[in-house]
């Protein structure tokens, strides 16, 4: 039996006699990162206690979207609902990740719930309305937040349109500026000009296809380096005049990747380290990657003040930011989608001494 089963939430609504006897009734399974555990309209045949791990539920709306109502993890459990009406299930569960559950059949355990004393059903039925009353605001708040992006797609959408005149009209000038006038300054100054266009209408086109729920990238096999010495070239003297230093650590590793979107995801992690350090006016952010056997890890860290804690749960999430003037909170989460695009993960660790992103990918030679 996993161990502490015994202290589980579920099994501590019930004395001691029926906790032992709910722990026996208990049969440990275990789901595969992505893998569905339950469907929506599904029979409601078990309980899930949560062990290790993380679930993801989830429920479709009138048009068949899909809405994250609510997220269990280690002490939690779910599907007690239809367990206890009779009703089939109300969302579908996914695991987030590898997960280790115990799973209660129905009967039994309504066995003893027909046994236990009315203080006992009390404890669980409170906090049962409890979930549920937790559950409804979460899938309200889901439910402005993608209408939320929706609005943001089309305003992307609109900036596409805009901007396509505008962008060519300067690429054509630059261009036909560094054709006319072949000094080393000139060159370098235009080529900057001609990266910075193309970045920017890289960033509505990503905002774009996040709105879509689609992230496209093309990958080809190219030297880490080169992105990081774009990124270097991209903020060097933004960051001297901000009075913070950057510390890139030289790599020969060759990854596959979409260079551009990945330099934007390096550029994010980068831009919010600059925004938290740039008010007090000095510090250094690192960026260095190392390699473990299959897999590549990027960092990108500073020694700020640390991510605070009322967001650290949901950072990777749309719409979560903290201390900027002017920002949507995407950045993150546009980051996220591209890194998993790229077959990786990304994660954090954060203290008052400073904040780490970590980037993990395949290295496929």
């Amino acid at each position: 039996m996993a161990a502490g089963l015994s202290s589980h939430r579920f099994i501590s609504h019930f004395p001691a006699a029926q906790g032992a006897r709910l722990q026996k009734l208990v049969r440990l399974v275990r789901f595969p990162h992505k893998a569905t555990i339950f469907a929506e309209g599904s029979a409601s045949d078990c309980i899930y206690l949560v062990l290790t791990g993380r679930v993801i539920l989830t429920k479709r709306s009138a048009a068949g979207t899909p809405h994250v109502i609510a997220y269990k993890g280690p002490d939690d459990y779910f599907g007690e609902l239809g367990v206890l009406d009779g009703s089939v299930r109300s969302t579908t569960a996914t695991a987030d990740g590898p997960v280790q559950l115990g799973r209660v059949a129905q009967k039994p355990f309504l066995q003893i719930l027909s046994e236990s004393s009315w203080h006992t059903v009390l404890r669980l039925f409170s906090h049962v309305s409890e979930n549920l009353r937790s559950t409804n605001d979460r899938y309200v708040s889901e439910v402005v937040r993608k209408e939320k992006i929706t609005l943001i797609g089309e305003m992307a959408n609109s900036m596409v349109h805009d901007f396509r005149a505008p962008f060519s009209t300067i690429k054509l000038a630059t261009e036909l500026m560094a054709k006319r006038s072949p000094a080393p300054e000139t060159q370098q100054l235009c080529g900057m000009v001609l990266r910075q266009v193309d970045r920017l209408g890289g960033m509505v086109e990503e905002v774009l296809d996040f709105a879509r729920g689609e992230t496209r990238v093309r990958l080809k096999s190219i030297p880490l380096q080169d992105v990081l010495l774009q990124l270097q070239e991209n903020n060097l003297e933004i960051l001297a005049r901000a009075g913070i230093k950057l510390r890139v650590k030289p790599t020969k590793l060759v990854l596959q990747v979409d260079p551009d979107r990945f330099l934007r995801v390096l550029q994010n992690l980068l831009s919010n380290a600059r925004e938290v350090l740039g008010a007090r006016g000095h510090g250094v952010i690192s960026v260095s990657v190392r390699r473990e056997g299959r897999a590549a890890f990027i960092a990108v860290g500073d020694d700020g003040p640390g991510i605070p804690r009322d967001i650290r749960a949901t950072v990777f999430e749309p719409f979560v930011s903290h201390g900027k003037r002017n920002g949507t909170g995407l950045g993150l989460a546009i980051a996220k989608s591209v890194v998993e695009a790229h077959r990786g993960s990304i994660s954090f660790q954060t203290s008052r001494k400073g904040t780490v992103f970590t980037i993990q990918l395949p290295v496929t030679e």
